[in-house]
């Protein structure tokens, strides 16, 4: 890919309008696969470009052939082509780097992510035999997605700018596409009413704030807003399905103003299947949060999806990652942290926002951090200001806390005087203790050795004192899991990596783990663990023993 960059990159400095530089990389690909012309064309002499390459392109029914600038070093450029070895993916993330990576050139407004693309040809589903529409196609980086389905599906699209059908057609060409028909036109020149439908649409309207549309009298979704500029695509793209539709929408037409419309319109057709609301910040200069609209026939249930944690990091833009597990997702419409099934009747008819239902689901799934504590603090350092009254105790600090269990050996005696910060300081058995700060967290539990001692947590420890012994455990189990210890890194995370009493008397529990039987087998886990710790703990000080510490 990176070599067709170059040649891109090559071809840019002819031309003022990146569509045309990119046209022509697509010509010289296309006629860089004619071998035979190829060779002919590379044996002559003359710097102008031979007629043989126009009409050979011509032939291949490519409207508005794009003539070489005469500047250009065609041969140079078409031994670079030929010396190459592409396939369709390395079309698609060629496409995706122009478009969406280089954004200077200003084709972002045209192209679809990669992995959105392949998210929504998985949720399409797309069968042998199906027909497939595309309207706004763009710079046709749908039409790559779906070349594994290339001989069997019949692809049709439309896009209002000539330029762009004329990339998407070379693509098609280079993919070598059976049914493929793309044309010039305004879709909304066309009848509101279809004559013909497809099995699957994929639309991603394009955001035109200059658009100014009258509704036509048969809309059930007028009048048209300069706010909900996505609705006529959407309303007309609606009609022309039979089996499946996809969108890619603000989601905020889902919960807002003239989105309303949308929303009572949807559950009143049964249209609703599905909402996947998308992480923020990955289509290059919006500032707009956006989600996928899945529009099916007959639907008496809406399931809704949020993933928007499933990103990773790319530069200024987010990235989408974790397609299959969306897609498993999709699949099994299961209620799951991500996930909720709900009935028409209990989705209200003016939000359909994923993150709306599922937050309201999770608080009722949830049990507060605080309503299962006796107390909460953080230790402290205690300064001693004279020598009298003192006191013996142990300062109790993270490298105390043993690995696995109780933790029953207190190494660090020190004097102290004898005051009211150390009466209140002073931690008990069954306490669970977590580091204050760290991108790991340290979590241990104190054993019945501290009952009859003064043990003192220094800085940096906080003290979750619980109401009962077993749900100390069970806490102390859970914190220490693989899904506790995720649990507890977003709250560091989110927190500046460090943590206080408010922020952990507020944190929001799953409520399974007051299930009779989750405290059972949390309580069975821990003896389990905590006789593993004694033992290591055992063989940690032979080793020490050994190496005379």
């Amino acid at each position: 890919m990176k070599e067709l960059l170059n040649i891109f990159n090559y071809i840019q400095k002819f031309y003022k309008d990146n569509f045309d530089a990119l046209f022509v990389v697509l010509e010289f690909l296309l006629v860089a696969k004619n071998t035979k012309l190829s060779d002919d064309l590379l044996t002559i002499k003359e710097k102008a470009i031979p007629h043989t390459f126009y009409t050979y392109l011509e032939s291949l029914e490519l409207q508005n052939v794009a003539e070489i600038n005469p500047h250009l070093n065609f041969r140079k450029v078409l031994k670079s082509v030929r010396d190459l070895s592409l396939n369709a993916e390395d079309l698609e993330y060629f496409l995706q780097t122009i478009a969406l990576q280089k954004t200077i050139l200003k084709l972002y407004s045209y192209a679809t992510p990669v992995e959105i693309n392949a998210l929504i040809r998985g949720l399409l589903a797309l069968k042998a035999g199906e027909s497939v529409y595309n309207p706004c196609f763009g710079l046709g980086t749908w039409l790559l997605s779906v070349r594994a389905f290339n001989k069997d599906c019949a692809f049709c699209g439309v896009d209002i700018n000539p330029k762009l059908v004329g990339i998407t057609k070379a693509l098609a060409l280079l993919l070598e596409f059976k049914a493929c028909k793309l044309e010039v036109g305004d879709i909304f020149q066309q009848p509101f009413i279809p004559n013909k439908q497809y099995d699957k649409v994929f639309c991603h309207p394009p955001i035109l704030s200059h658009l100014s549309l009258q509704a036509p009298k048969e809309s059930k979704l007028a009048p048209y807003t300069k706010t909900a500029l996505e609705i006529p695509f959407i309303e007309f793209a609606s009609l022309r399905f039979k089996k499946k539709a996809v969108f890619i929408l603000r989601t905020s037409l889902l919960s807002k103003g003239a989105g309303e419309r949308l929303c009572a319109y949807l559950l009143e057709m049964g249209y609703l299947e599905s909402v996947i609301e998308l992480p923020d910040n990955i289509f290059p200069y919006q500032t707009d949060s956006f989600c996928l609209l899945i529009l099916s026939k007959n639907n008496k249930r809406g399931f809704f999806i949020d993933v928007r944690k499933f990103y990773l990091k790319e530069g200024k833009y987010q990235k989408l990652i974790n397609i299959e597990e969306i897609l498993d997702l999709y699949a099994s419409k299961q209620n799951t942290q991500y996930s909720l099934l709900l009935d028409y009747a209990n989705i209200a008819p003016n939000n359909l926002k994923p993150s709306f239902y599922l937050e309201s689901f999770q608080k009722k799934e949830q049990v507060e951090l605080e309503s299962l504590l006796e107390s909460c603090y953080c230790g402290a350092r205690v300064v001693s200001k004279s020598d009298k009254d003192l006191v013996g105790c142990y300062d109790f600090g993270i490298k105390d806390f043993s690995a696995y269990g109780f933790s029953d050996s207190f190494s660090e005696f020190v004097f102290k005087a004898n005051c009211a910060q150390l009466t209140q300081l002073k931690i008990k058995p069954y306490d669970v203790l977590l580091s204050m700060r760290g991108v790991i967290p340290k979590v241990t539990i104190i054993g019945e050795s501290a009952r009859n001692k003064a043990i003192i947590p220094n800085a940096g420890i906080l003290v979750l004192r619980f109401k009962d012994s077993v749900m100390a455990k069970v806490l102390y189990i859970y914190f220490l899991s693989k899904s506790g210890q995720e649990f507890l890194r977003k709250i560091y995370s989110d927190n500046n990596e460090r943590v206080n009493e408010k922020t952990m008397k507020a944190i929001q529990l799953p409520k399974h783990i007051l299930d009779a039987m989750f405290i059972q087998q949390s309580t069975e886990k821990f003896n389990k663990l905590n006789t593993h710790g004694i033992e290591i703990a055992k063989h940690i000080q032979s080793i020490k023993s050994l190496l005379e510490f």
